[in-house]
């Protein structure tokens, strides 16, 4: 009995901690229902707020990608449009409600719970505190900087009845930097085709005396928007201009008092003009404050060496001017009467050049050459005249003959007719006379067009002046009697120094160079490099309103007169506007030329591996002329790490000359590999309709039935894509280049060289040239289908290619806005600072 009673009891006890537990569950079911609502609630906060980082990180990338260079409203705006696309539908910062079909958030959240600034320093906190753009401040292109804030507003919860509703709040900012480096270039090096600053500098050439001196400016570099390039200008060239930009109330333009003698000097250099770009550019960098009457050839020598003044003889801070390659002649006005006959204006014209009458820098070519001759007036009655008095004085009774000299014919001889010259003879006859009495002016005709030839420097003129049938005070060996013709005693020799006139000793050759009447320049790619094309014009009064003096009026002003000069320049390396234009050349095979080769990866075996492959190791950068020397030495410069001030390499600052003088055949065959895959008799890929073929030529759309990847759209009627540039991110052809400094490759052996930064260029074709004529009977490059009607079709050269040098050859057009073969190792950190470095630039992800 008592033991039932004692297991009654215990039963008892069960049913009471039963009951116990019951009561703690129906207790604790309420805390562990709140705190499943806060995890799940936690874990869906979570899940919006990384789907919102999903969102900031797909606007910066996309706004990142949208920079352009120069920068301008329509970069900005595009950057901001992809920005706001790409973080989905969300409410700007000025109360727009943006759709977008791009990265929805979960559950259906809408534009109206997301708030989305782009560059604010603080958060939306029910409201906006700054408009957009306001931290940094400013255009968002310029700042290199795209900060994106979102806030989502009280994110649903699981359960409702818990009162907290914390916004979201993500961030993401990218950063426009400098790239830390490249690699897969092309071991090609090329002298700087396009300078980072340049100026027109106006000098007395008697004094060597600055006159003034103004910076040019860059224009025509949007290839869909040519309102600003320059008229006339040849195809294929990099614009800039002297006048003052429109938008710049500071601008100014170049005047000063004309001298007799005025040279033009065209100032290029690696380094960007000092204050441009952000952050302001500083030392080396080229200046033109502060020159004026200080001598031309300090001026050349500033910058640490960095700059490069045509035509100069030297390199760096050893250079001598030798002339400018425009020339402008200052005359005094005046009237003589029935004295002897005084020289004035006197001018060029283009013939047949591919420039103009004064600057070319390639082919022979012929220029006209224009003259006024004061030759007075006077009403005489010659003896045995039976019409009695009359007017001597006319066009009918002047002859001008023309002595050229160029650069090296020093000697006496030169323009004497005495001494065996063919000068001054009937060859060089100024034969077409118009005007008098007073002022007659005279031309040259086709038969007597004076020939300016290759790579001659200065070309420079003198003339003779005789007159018949008149008398001159003074001149008693003049005869006045109408039957008498030109002869010896009644002549006159002028060159453009106003005290040097002789009546019966012609000058020498030394006297015309360094005093010429006019003067035209022609250049070669060792002299003048990158400019290509040079135009001057003046306006007397200053005023662009009422008009500009083209050439050739501008380069003959009366003396110590004031007009405005504007110097417009074309330099080799301008971005490619449209598929038409003519290609740019590259002398690939002569040590004198201006391009050479580089070592640039000492795992690749030669020259022919480095072309098929491009340089793998090491990467590449641009230098930033901030060590002392620049480089270092040849020997081990492929060793690392390197002592100071090199110890930060890789990436390499500086290029390595390859040793020797590789045969063309090398590089060709080296090509062959990288475009064909084929080494030797490589054949042109068939065309494909629906997709592009690796290898063929597709800057034309003539070349091919697939037309969606070709440069530019120029035809007639609706475009089948859009104009700009769509060619294929793996075209073989997509190359890119070193660019050295001015004074690159101008040794033999191991050199070593700034690196200033580097080109994208597509190929167009390439060949050996052999005995004036192409080895095998033309390019190597076999894709030269498209019309013949059409320039730049196929593989047809550029023009005015020089055939006389057995070298190889290749050509093309500079492009930007793809991706070609060299790849970015990463950003280094450094804001991309286009005004004032080459270096090409990459969207970091920085926040």
């Amino acid at each position: 009995m008592k033991g039932e009673r004692g297991v009654r009891g215990c039963r008892r006890c069960g049913r009471d901690e039963r009951g116990q537990v019951v009561l703690l569950f129906a207790l604790l079911l309420p805390m562990l229902l709140a705190l499943g609502s806060i995890v799940v609630a936690i874990g869906g906060w979570y899940t919006y707020a990384r789907h919102l980082q999903t969102k900031v990180d797909a606007a910066a990338f996309a706004g990142g990608a949208s920079w352009g260079f120069p920068c301008g409203a329509d970069i900005d705006a595009n950057i901001e449009e992809q920005a706001r696309l790409y973080v989905g539908s969300h409410t700007s910062a000025d109360g727009t409600v943006v759709t977008s079909p791009h990265n929805p958030q979960l559950s259906g959240v809408g534009a109206d719970e997301i708030y989305t600034s782009l560059n604010q320093a603080q958060w939306w906190g029910g409201g906006f505190p700054a408009p957009d753009f306001s931290d940094p401040p400013g255009p968002v292109c310029e700042s290199k900087i795209l900060d994106v804030k979102a806030t989502q507003e009280d994110p649903p919860l699981l359960w409702s009845f818990i009162p907290l509703f914390p916004d979201i709040k993500r961030k993401a900012r990218v950063q426009i930097e400098e790239i830390d480096g490249l690699t897969g270039l092309l071991p090609i090096a090329v002298r700087l085709p396009q300078p980072l600053s340049a100026a027109a500098v106006f000098y007395d050439e008697e004094t060597g005396s600055i006159l003034d001196a103004k910076l040019f400016r860059q224009v025509c570099t949007n290839p869909d928007d040519l309102s600003d390039c320059i008229y006339d200008a040849p195809p294929g060239l990099g614009h800039w201009t002297t006048a003052p930009d429109p938008g710049d109330p500071e601008g100014s333009w170049a005047t000063f008092p004309v001298a007799t003698a005025t040279g033009v000097v065209v100032a290029t250099s690696v380094r960007p003009a000092c204050g441009a770009g952000t952050p302001p550019a500083a030392s080396p960098c080229m200046t033109v404050t502060g020159w004026i009457g200080e001598p031309i050839d300090e001026f050349c020598r500033q910058a640490s060496g960095t700059v490069r003044c045509f035509d100069a003889d030297g390199a760096g801070s050893s250079q001598t001017v030798n002339s400018g390659l425009h020339f402008i002649r200052g005359y005094a006005p005046g009237d003589v009467g029935g004295g002897a006959p005084a020289l004035r204006g006197a001018w060029l014209e283009s013939v047949d050049c591919p420039a103009n009458g004064y600057f070319n820098s390639s082919v022979a070519c012929h220029v006209k050459l224009t003259v006024v001759v004061d030759i007075g007036s006077k009403d005489e009655d010659p003896p045995g005249d039976p019409v009695g008095v009359e007017q001597t004085r006319t066009a009918d009774h002047v002859e001008v003959r023309y002595c050229l000299v160029r650069t090296g014919q020093e000697g006496p001889e030169v323009c004497d007719p005495d001494l065996g010259s063919l000068q001054f003879d009937d060859v060089q006859d100024l034969e077409e006379c118009s005007g008098g009495p007073g002022e007659v002016t005279c031309s040259t005709v086709i038969s007597t067009d004076p020939q300016v030839i290759a790579a001659s420097r200065e070309n420079a003129f003198a003339i003779q002046v005789r007159l018949r049938r008149t008398s001159v005070d003074g001149v008693p060996e003049c005869n006045n009697a109408p039957d008498s013709d030109y002869h010896n005693l009644c002549r006159w020799f002028f060159t453009g120094d106003p005290g040097d006139v002789s009546r019966d000793t012609p000058p020498t050759g030394q006297d015309v160079l360094d005093a010429p009447i006019q003067r035209s320049f022609m250049g070669d790619i060792e002299r003048t490099t990158p400019i290509k094309w040079l135009r001057l014009t003046a306006d007397p009064d200053c005023d662009p309103l009422n008009g500009w003096i083209p050439d050739p009026d501008s380069a003959s002003q009366p003396v110590g007169t004031t007009p405005c000069y504007v110097v417009d320049l074309g330099t080799a390396g301008g971005l490619a506007r449209d598929q038409d234009e003519p290609p740019i050349a590259f002398n690939l095979g002569d040590n004198a030329s201006q391009r050479a080769y580089v070592d640039c990866d000492p795992g690749l075996e030669n020259l022919k591996e480095e072309i098929q492959k491009g340089c793998q190791w090491p990467s590449y950068a641009a230098n930033r002329f901030d060590t002392t020397p620049y480089c270092p030495d040849a020997g081990g410069f492929f060793t690392v790490p390197k002592s100071d001030p090199f110890a930060s390499w890789p990436p390499f600052r500086c290029v390595l000359t390859q040793t020797g003088n590789p045969s063309a055949g090398q590089i060709m065959h080296g090509f062959n590999l990288r475009i064909f895959d084929k080494e030797a008799n490589p054949q042109c890929p068939d065309d494909d309709m629906t997709q592009p073929v690796p290898g063929r030529n597709y800057w034309h759309r003539h070349n091919n039935d697939y037309k969606a990847d070709t440069f530019a759209w120029d035809g007639d009627g609706t475009p089948s894509m859009k104009k700009g540039n769509t060619l294929p991110e793996g075209d073989p052809r997509l190359v890119s280049l070193f660019f050295t400094t001015y004074d690159s490759f101008t040794g033999t052996g191991n050199e070593v060289y700034p690196i200033v930064g580097f080109g994208n260029f597509y190929i167009t074709g390439y060949g050996e040239v052999a005995a004036g004529d192409w080895k095998g009977g033309g390019p190597e490059d076999p894709c030269d289908d498209g019309s013949l009607m059409e320039v730049g079709a196929g593989n047809e050269p550029p023009p005015d290619i020089d055939m006389s040098r057995n070298t190889g050859w290749v050509w093309g057009h500079f492009v930007k806005d793809v991706t070609p073969a060299p790849f970015t190792t990463g950003g280094s950190g450094v804001l991309c600072n286009p005004e004032a470095s080459f270096q090409p630039c990459v969207a970091v992800l920085v926040e």
